[in-house]
């Protein structure tokens, strides 16, 4: 490999290419398989006959001896076998075109004899240690019993008991200076097989392919995060579509810190520094691309170490002055001022030593007791671990990569904003949604259809939400931290989270949205009822909330009213099937929670109340910002569709083909946020891939989504139910009101019409003609006059 990187160098590349990255990687993991399972099988007459390093003699003596025995090779290894010499005499070509007359050629020469040895073992394995081929096939118990004339087979037959010496045999014509694996030195004994005493010592270059591939990831990360604030400081974006590629961003970044743990042995950002400069010393990895660069790696691994070591003296200060906020208070400056440029590191030292105290005033205080700021507010709680253990917690590099998210964010939205606007425009942006959001509430909880505060019940909820909103209100903090765009944007998405929740559950409350909606179908289909907007938009958007199976359009109305009810098939079995052996019932558990109850409702995942179901921002929420690869197929999708229309719906719409739509209905068009995997164009990176595009593909793919989601024809993201919900009450009271007229209680808020209407519906299918009936007539065009009057001049950017 020395041969290797000296035509690189020259070659003035910054690192081999994945491919052969990949090869060597792949051949080293097979290599020391084989080496284990060899060691595994061999048993040493003496503890000391073992040495501490295993040359290619050693292997052949060894694989000799288990040739000897009855040991079967299992098919697994001999694929690794196959694999490594395969991968070995690929690369023995690539070394020899790099060391082509330079003259080092040693080290290809006996690359290339352990390749040729390697071979040989696994030839004189196949021989000896290969399964039969009668033994491959599934044994019948019936054969071997009758083959011993009634007696049971031993299957241990070949299982030898006594290890007798076996001579290894004579390799003298073989060097002896040539070593491929490294072996701890350690005591082979019979009485303690369960404790292996060899372990195979990794080479040091596997472990820089990894660590240069995981630094430059994070330099990647950090840069995709400041282009998203830039864009959200521009216009150009959303806040909350920043905030999440943020913290998909913080995600990734603890996956990378994992993988340096495990595979570098390196748990924090001052072990990092040192071992890649290490590394751009030992290998030579400074190009002229890098130096010139201003937000290069090693300036990303100095951004870390310097918030490390910032975290560190408060750590030290907490656990000197008992952790008192005044102790902790930091010695400033007159003015803290954030700047960029090329040497910003006073200022910069003076942000964090800010920052670090705000987020300690937080930690100390009682705003913490709020559910939004608690779970918004990014940060605090990796930094209230980080300073409340005694000894150093396992999480060092995660909470500097977190303080240098927020620093870094915060610098690239400021800088970017336009001229007379400033960074605490965010904070009152939040203060201003949690305004307009505890006035919805309000006028939802003094509707009559939330009579009750008992506990557990909708309105108890809606109560406590509303409460947690109002003491976020009263928190009136505008320091650094809060007025970071991260935290409030982090805010924002909790109080959206928390309202679409609620607004899910007003959207299957006692029915009455979904009643609404089956009604406008009906008379859409059969009445020649002129479309509404409004409802159009809302059914063919949100089909799989309000038409389980499809929206129907000839038949079948009175089944798909009774699925959004929550009915399933329930079969009898003492009935005849004269008298019919199923029908269609609503579970207990559905039908209280329809009725407003929530807590103490012991029942399986409700599909109505997943917010991640219709929305790609809160499945991703939901999961913790982990990009799995159905969600990254999802983002692709989607982004594709939004490319096509640009950017004109809000959401990947397709319509439903005939085997999901009912019985001859022509479907609806409704969100499909995990379509099939034959979807045509380019496919994002999985989690795993560490290619240079890989993460900006998917940080611009997700970006590209949410803010079609968030602000688009119809908003799927930022949706408000509140608002569609007192409408759609308001259309049942007019109809129960004027339907059942004086001979009924007043503002019943019945929902019986929505029956007689879809069931009139189906009969007209069968040919009995419902605009014959009298009372059909008046029920419709009562319906028509309401829905007119209350959503026929309504808009759709004001249920967002």
């Amino acid at each position: 490999m020395g041969a290797f990187f000296a035509g690189q160098s020259e070659r003035g590349d910054a690192s081999p290419t994945s491919e052969l990255f990949q090869i060597y990687v792949q051949y080293k993991k097979d290599t020391r398989a084989i080496v284990s399972w060899l060691l595994s099988h061999h048993r040493a007459e003496e503890p000391a006959t073992l040495p501490g390093r295993l040359s290619v003699r050693d292997l052949i003596a060894i694989a000799d001896q288990i040739c000897g025995t009855a040991v079967a090779m299992p098919e697994a290894i001999a694929f690794q076998f196959r694999q490594a010499i395969t991968a070995r005499t690929h690369l023995s070509r690539v070394f020899r075109k790099v060391s082509r007359g330079s003259g080092d050629s040693a080290s290809t020469e006996n690359h290339e004899f352990f390749t040729s040895s390697l071979t040989k073992i696994y030839r004189d394995l196949c021989k000896h240690c290969s399964k039969p081929k009668k033994t491959c096939k599934h044994p019948c118990w019936q054969e071997d019993h009758t083959s011993q004339g009634g007696t049971c087979l031993n299957r241990f037959d070949s299982l030898c008991t006594d290890w007798n010496e076996i001579e290894p045999s004579n390799h003298s014509d073989m060097p002896s200076n040539r070593k491929e694996c490294t072996v701890d030195e350690g005591k082979f004994s019979n009485s303690a097989p369960e404790e292996p005493p060899s372990t195979i010592h990794d080479d040091g270059l596997s472990n820089a392919f990894e660590m240069y591939q995981q630094v430059h990831e994070v330099h990647r990360i950090l840069s995709e995060v400041k282009a998203a604030w830039r864009k959200a400081a521009q216009g150009s974006s959303q806040l909350v579509t920043a905030t999440v590629a943020t913290n998909v961003a913080y995600a990734q970044l603890e996956d990378v810190e994992h993988r340096l743990s495990t595979s570098c042995s390196i748990a924090s950002s001052a072990d990092l520094l040192e071992s890649y400069m290490k590394l751009r010393n030992n290998f030579e990895l400074v190009t002229s691309a890098e130096t010139t660069s201003n937000c290069s790696a090693v300036d990303a691994i100095s951004d870390l170490n310097d918030c490390w070591h910032a975290m560190t003296n408060l750590r030290s200060k907490a656990a000197m002055d008992g952790f008192a906020v005044q102790a902790l208070k930091p010695q400033l400056a007159p003015k803290v001022s954030l700047q960029q440029g090329p040497d910003t590191s006073a200022s910069d030292a003076q942000c964090r030593a800010v920052l670090l105290y705000n987020v300690a005033q937080c930690i100390q205080g009682s705003c913490l007791q709020n559910s939004f700021i608690r779970l918004g507010s990014p940060v605090v709680a990796e930094v209230d671990i980080f300073l409340s253990r005694e000894q150093t917690p396992t999480n060092c590099l995660h909470c500097a990569s977190g303080l240098s998210l927020l620093m870094s964010s915060f610098k690239a939205y400021a800088f970017a904003l336009p001229a007379g606007q400033c960074t605490s425009n965010c904070r009152i942006h939040a203060l201003r949604y949690a305004q307009g959001a505890i006035a919805q509430i309000s006028a939802v909880l003094e509707d009559p259809t939330m009579p009750c505060r008992c506990h557990g019940t909708l309105a108890f909820h809606l109560e406590k939400l509303k409460r947690d909103l109002e003491e976020y209100l009263r928190t009136k903090m505008f320091d650094l931290f809060f007025q970071s765009p991260w935290v409030c944007g982090g805010q924002i998405l909790e109080m959206m989270h928390a309202l679409r929740y609620y607004g899910l559950r007003l959207a299957a409350y006692k029915s009455y949205m979904g009643s609404v909606m089956h009604m406008y179908n009906v008379l859409r289909k059969i009445h020649d009822f002129p479309p509404i907007p409004v409802l159009e938009a809302i059914c063919e958007h949100l089909g799989d909330l309000f038409f389980p199976g499809g929206r129907p359009d000839n038949g079948t109305f009175k089944t798909c009213y009774v699925r959004y009810l929550g009915g399933r098939l329930r079969f009898h079995s003492q009935a005849r099937h004269q008298t019919g052996c199923h029908e269609l019932a609503i579970p207990a558990h559905t039908a209280k929670a329809t009725a407003g109850f929530i807590s103490g409702c012991v029942a399986p995942r409700d599909p109505r109340f997943d917010c991640g179901r219709l929305s790609l921002m809160y499945r991703i929420k939901e999961r913790n910002y982990r990009l799995d690869a159905a969600t990254l197929d999802a983002i692709n999708c989607q982004a594709q569709c939004n490319d096509v229309c640009h950017g004109d719906v809000g959401a990947f719409v397709t319509p439903n083909s005939s085997r999901d739509s009912p019985r001859r209905g022509s479907g609806t068009s409704r969100h499909v946020l995990f379509p099939d995997s034959g979807d045509k164009g380019p496919v994002l990176d999985r989690p795993g891939d560490v290619s240079a595009t890989g993460v900006f593909r998917i940080s611009q793919a997700l970006q590209q989504t949410l803010d079609a989601e968030l602000a688009s024809a119809f908003p799927i993201a930022s949706l408000n139910f509140f608002p569609l919900y007192l409408d759609c009450v308001r259309i049942v009271g007019r109809i129960s009101n004027a339907y059942h007229g004086a001979d009924s209680k007043q503002r019943q808020f019945c929902i019986c019409y929505a029956e007689i209407l879809v069931a009139a519906a189906d009969g007209c299918r069968e040919g009995k003609g419902w605009r014959v009936r009298k009372e059909i007539r008046e029920l419709a065009g009562i319906c028509v006059q309401a829905l007119t009057e209350e959503l026929g001049g309504r808009e759709m950017s004001q249920y967002y």
